[in-house]
């Protein structure tokens, strides 16, 4: 891990390959009641086992192709794809490990992610086409929720973005988010509401995103 001080005096520490395990650990215990995951593997037990592995292949495709930061006590945890690079291609998940996802990950449950990652890549798309950083994942340990955590996590990205004259886009299926990153400067821009898989709202933090009509996509991939 490499430690960066953040603009607040907070530390931000840049995630390596050795990290993926722990920080899944964490994002799995954030994500145990997320309202995909929830969709994708309903018996509660199962999704305890699953989660760690399955979200470690996101840590992994950040760590290779992007920066992930965490807390130096592995709090909480935050994947970025940078420009030109947030649209993620098979050969690299692929790379991450997800050819071996169907001998241990029920087929139902990765047909299930696979077919909501679809939804949220035709939203990505037509969302934002020009260069931007991607927050593909960003979860905190409950115990270690509503202390400033992510927050502290996000605002030095998003002060390298203002620097850049970049804009950011994330998309979340939990309603309850959607505050959180407005308080940060995301507007939602979009929509899906595809029958029979959650809800996906698509947010842009951007001078772009603060004159932009939202963009109401239902059924979008259906």
């Amino acid at each position: 891990m490499v430690a960066m001080a953040s603009e607040d005096g907070s530390d931000s520490v840049r995630a390596t390959l050795a990290d993926v395990r722990r920080i899944a650990a964490t994002l799995a215990r954030a994500f145990q009641d997320d309202p995909l995951m929830r969709y994708a593997i309903a018996d509660a037990e199962q999704r305890r086992r699953l989660l760690p592995r399955l979200i470690a292949l996101n840590v992994r495709y950040g760590c290779r192709y992007g920066e992930v930061y965490t807390t130096p006590g592995y709090e909480g945890a935050a994947i970025w794809l940078p420009p030109g690079q947030t649209h993620m291609t098979l050969w690299r998940i692929l790379r991450t490990g997800m050819f071996t996802a169907p001998l241990w990950a029920p087929w139902l449950a990765l047909r299930r992610l696979a077919v909501s990652g679809d939804h949220a890549a035709r939203l990505h798309a037509r969302c934002l086409t020009e260069p931007h950083w991607y927050l593909v994942q960003i979860g905190i340990e409950p115990a270690a929720q509503r202390h400033g955590i992510a927050s502290r996590l996000i605002q030095p990205m998003l002060t390298r973005m203002d620097a850049a004259n970049l804009p950011c886009y994330l998309e979340t299926e939990n309603a309850a988010n959607i505050a959180f990153y407005q308080r940060l400067g995301f507007r939602v821009i979009a929509e899906n509401t595809s029958p029979g898989y959650p809800p996906i709202w698509g947010m842009i933090r951007s001078s772009f995103a603060a004159g932009s009509p939202l963009l109401w996509e239902r059924g979008a991939g259906e």
